[in-house]
């Protein structure tokens, strides 16, 4: 595993933060700003801009484990999601950890399982597009991550081990091809997170502050980085929540793109005291009952926002070579209207996707994934 250390010089440029007024403030008086669409209205998936890139997170509930169903089947699945989704990066977290080599005695998972999912799953959506980053399980966990990207778009440059407290927490650095043919090698970090879940936070605001202070070893502020997964957040006011947005330091303040650049949710937020302000971000569950179809997951319908993607100040406001697409960022497949109810609902039909990817949504993970789009600064 090659792991290459690339240090960023400071530059003399403007820091753009994103400012999150803190957790001092009641996280009762949530306000929805008054340009935000209601929930009755959904979430439908957005149109790609003209060069623009898709960038996807996704839980994927131990996909490799036999519990929903067999491996063969969930690639389906993924292929049915992956094929309307259309990302050109795709981050996998709680895979089950899959074995490495012959000798690994870490996972339960057969060695190549990724070349599988590579090859049945994502490439059966769009044929020899996709490849993926070299995957790591140093923490000897349960579950590991995986990072494809379109290969006719990006290069695979190197990663670093942020944090390997349970799971590894990874750092890719991927170079944009476009960028290199015209003389200008540009990169994109991504960190692929799964932080500890439960209703005590200890455990995941150690993860992120390892993450935060790991992050400052390799640059003098946040590059064109996004961060992004399952990071089990209760509210605005959780510590790691904090690390990520609020952090002391402007030059490692991290945005959630509906509070900015959108300026669509505000400051403070509880989705776990008052889900009904967040419903077309909510992440948990896709299923309302919690056998079906399966045990493995739990059911509730659309009731926490535990899955987000989180970009640097460089992204938001496009002052390095990506720039966010504002008013992009979306809960795949949640319209809005999943509060209480499963994604494939007959009596409340979906109005973000169709029915063949409301249902395999359903078969594939109890989590939805989320969605941004980056344009490309010439």
């Amino acid at each position: 595993m090659r792991k290459l250390i690339y240090l960023v010089s400071p530059v003399l440029a403007l820091l753009v933060s994103c400012n999150n007024p803190g957790s001092n403030q009641n996280t009762n008086t949530t306000v929805i700003d008054s340009t935000s669409s209601s929930s009755a209205s959904g979430n439908h998936d957005f149109a790609r801009t003209a060069g623009g890139l898709r960038v996807m997170s996704y839980n994927v509930l131990k996909y490799g484990d036999d519990c929903q169903a067999s491996s063969s089947v969930l690639h389906g699945y993924l292929k049915t999601i992956v094929k309307n989704a259309d990302p050109d990066i795709l981050g996998l977290v709680k895979i089950n950890a899959f074995k490495l080599n012959a000798g690994d005695q870490n996972a339960s998972g057969p060695e190549g399982f990724g070349d599988s999912i590579l090859s049945e799953a994502v490439n059966a959506a769009f044929p020899d597009r996709y490849a993926y980053c070299p995957p790591t399980n140093s923490a000897g966990g349960n579950n590991m991550n995986l990072l494809f990207y379109d290969k006719s778009k990006f290069g695979y440059s190197s990663e670093n081990i942020l944090c390997n407290y349970e799971t590894d927490f990874d750092m890719y650095k991927l170079y944009y091809k476009n960028g290199v043919q015209q003389g200008d090698t540009t990169f994109l970090y991504v960190i692929l997170n799964h932080t500890k879940s439960g209703k005590e936070s200890e455990k995941r605001d150690e993860q992120m502050n390892t993450i935060e202070t790991n992050l400052r070893k390799y640059f003098k502020k946040l590059p064109d980085i996004i961060d992004m997964g399952d990071f089990n957040l209760r509210a605005t006011d959780e510590p790691g929540y904090q690390t990520l947005t609020a952090n002391t330091d402007a030059g490692f303040r991290f945005c959630d793109p509906p509070f900015n650049p959108d300026n669509t949710l505000k400051y403070p937020a509880d989705w776990t005291q008052n889900p009904d302000a967040f419903a077309k971000y909510l992440t948990t569950s896709t299923r309302k009952k919690d056998d079906q179809p399966n045990t493995c997951g739990t059911g509730g319908g659309a009731k926490f926002w535990y899955d987000h993607i989180f970009i640097s100040p460089s992204i938001a406001t496009g002052s390095g070579k990506f720039k966010y697409v504002q008013g992009s960022y979306h809960t795949f497949g949640n319209d809005g209207a999943r509060d209480g109810i499963s994604v494939t609902s007959e009596n409340h039909p979906n109005g973000a996707v169709p029915a063949d990817v409301a249902e395999a949504l359903f078969q594939m993970s109890n989590k939805y994934p989320v969605m941004l789009e980056l344009s490309v600064n010439k």
